[in-house]
C-alpha cells in the first residue's frame, strides 16, 4: 500500500484524476444511487490523500481550505474501494488526513458526514454540531474535531 499526498490539484497526473473522479463516481453516484454535482471546484483549491494498492487508487479524500465549505478546514469525499472495506481503510485514511491538517497547526476541523457514519466518525473524536439534514437525498450531519 503507498501513500500519495498532493498539495495542489495542478500537482495532480491526469490519470490520477481520472482516478479519483472514477472512484468516487462508483461510490457516491452509482453505488449510492444519487445523482449529484460531483465535480463542484472544489478540488481546484484542495489537497488530495490518495491510497493506491498494487498501483490501484482504493482509499482517497481531500483536505479543504478554510473558508470554502467551513470556516475551518475541512475533510471531504472520503472514501473506500468496495474491496478494500471492513480492513480498518477508512479509519487508516480518516486519521492519515487528520494528521496532514494537524500540521497546518490550526484547532479544528470539520466535516458533513453522512448521517449512517456518525458513529465512525464519533470513534475518531469528532463530535455532531448539526441537526440532520439532507444533501441530494442523504442525510448529513456536521461534525468538528478539536486537535493540538
Amino acid at each position: 500500500m503507498d501513500w500519495k499526498y498532493i498539495q495542489s490539484f495542478k500537482m495532480l497526473s491526469a490519470e490520477e484524476v481520472y482516478s479519483i473522479l472514477k472512484l468516487r463516481q462508483d461510490i457516491f453516484i452509482i453505488e449510492q444511487n444519487c445523482i449529484y454535482d460531483d465535480i463542484d471546484n472544489i478540488d481546484l483549491v484542495s489537497e488530495h490523500l490518495m491510497l493506491f494498492k498494487n498501483k490501484k487508487l482504493v482509499a482517497y479524500s481531500r483536505i479543504v481550505p478554510p473558508g470554502v465549505k467551513f470556516t475551518t478546514y475541512s475533510i471531504g469525499r472520503v472514501l473506500v474501494h468496495p474491496s478494500q472495506r471492513r480492513k480498518n481503510m477508512g479509519r487508516k485514511l480518516v486519521l492519515k488526513s487528520i494528521e496532514i491538517v494537524k500540521r497546518k497547526k490550526v484547532n479544528s476541523i470539520s466535516i458533513e458526514a453522512q448521517e449512517y457514519l456518525l458513529e465512525f466518525y464519533s470513534s475518531l473524536g469528532f463530535r455532531k454540531t448539526s441537526e440532520t439534514y439532507s444533501v441530494d437525498g442523504i442525510p448529513h450531519v456536521e461534525m468538528i474535531i478539536n486537535i493540538h
